[in-house]
């Protein structure tokens, strides 16, 4: 007669346990996980923080990712300046000419202060294809030295001695003196001094497109006017009026010299640009009296 309250009793306490249970799990549980489960979203809890430290004890930060770094680039050391003799050196190979200079210029390859004397001593001893070598090295080191006044007067006389080196010294000037050589060049041309054949070797050389890149363009206009055969048109007068210098005065000059044009007269050749070139001639002078030119006139007489 009792197993049926009893076996009631034991489903309801069981009931109750269960109840229980869940409410406690509910109680236990974070508010805001649960709400995100009843959005349909997936809890991801935060990793605990770390427990609370004793006083005077300080947090280690975490430590740094290891990073890699590109090596850096080898520094490439300055060039260091090259050895110059001392004057006593100098003057003291001096007075032993090219062979003492020649043992000096061995120690100190790359000083000009060696170099040039040791050309011009080669020079003066005849040595001239050794010059033009030693010539060559020192343009090379030193191109301001091409601007040198005894080196050119040196060169030039190479270009007016035996063919094989004066071809050598044409092409020094041509190739390595930078814009003096083809002023260089056109002194060749032009004075009267120089035989026609090397005349025409260094008239050939200035048509090279080359060497007239090097040559200024007041060079340039004087060797167009020195090559014409007829007057200059007025385009090259133009040229010659903005760019000119002595040495294209002297063939404007020309040009405007009365000459003989029948039995008893004499006329200006080319009278119709007459005017241009009187009004080229007069800025060129003016040009010429305000800062002297750098280079002479043309020694020849007409083209």
């Amino acid at each position: 007669m009792n197993r049926p309250k009893t076996a009631a009793s034991l489903a309801a306490l069981g009931l109750l346990a269960a109840t229980a249970l869940v409410c406690g799990a509910v109680v236990l549980r974070n508010p805001a996980d649960v709400a995100t489960l009843e959005r349909g979203a997936v809890v991801t809890r935060r990793p605990a923080a770390p427990a609370a430290l004793s006083s005077g004890e300080r947090v280690k930060p975490p430590s740094p990712e290891p990073t890699t770094t590109a090596s850096a680039e080898p520094e490439v050391p300055a060039k260091a300046e090259p050895a110059r003799a001392q004057p006593e050196e100098i003057e003291g190979a001096l007075a032993g000419g090219s062979a003492a200079l020649g043992a000096l210029a061995q120690r100190y390859p790359e000083d000009p202060a060696v170099l040039r004397p040791l050309a011009l001593a080669q020079g003066r001893e005849k040595a001239v294809a050794a010059a033009l070598v030693t010539a060559k090295r020192l343009f090379e080191i030193a191109p301001a030295e091409a601007g040198n006044d005894e080196l050119k007067q040196l060169l030039l006389r190479v270009a007016n001695g035996p063919p094989d080196v004066a071809l050598t010294a044409l092409d020094l000037m041509a190739k390595h003196m930078g814009s003096r050589g083809p002023d260089l060049l056109y002194e060749v041309m032009t004075a009267p001094k120089f035989g026609d054949w090397i005349r025409d070797n260094a008239s050939r050389l200035m048509l090279d497109s080359s060497v007239r890149q090097l040559a200024t363009p007041a060079l340039l206009v004087a060797d167009d006017l020195r090559r014409l055969t007829d007057c200059p048109t007025r385009a090259l007068i133009a040229r010659a009026r903005e760019e000119g210098d002595v040495r294209s005065l002297h063939y404007i000059k020309y040009y405007l010299t009365p000459q003989r044009c029948g039995s008893r007269r004499r006329c200006i050749k080319c009278g119709s640009v007459a005017k241009e070139l009187r009004a080229a001639a007069s800025v060129i002078e003016k040009r010429k009296n305000e800062k002297p030119a750098a280079a002479p006139p043309a020694a020849s007489a007409a083209p």
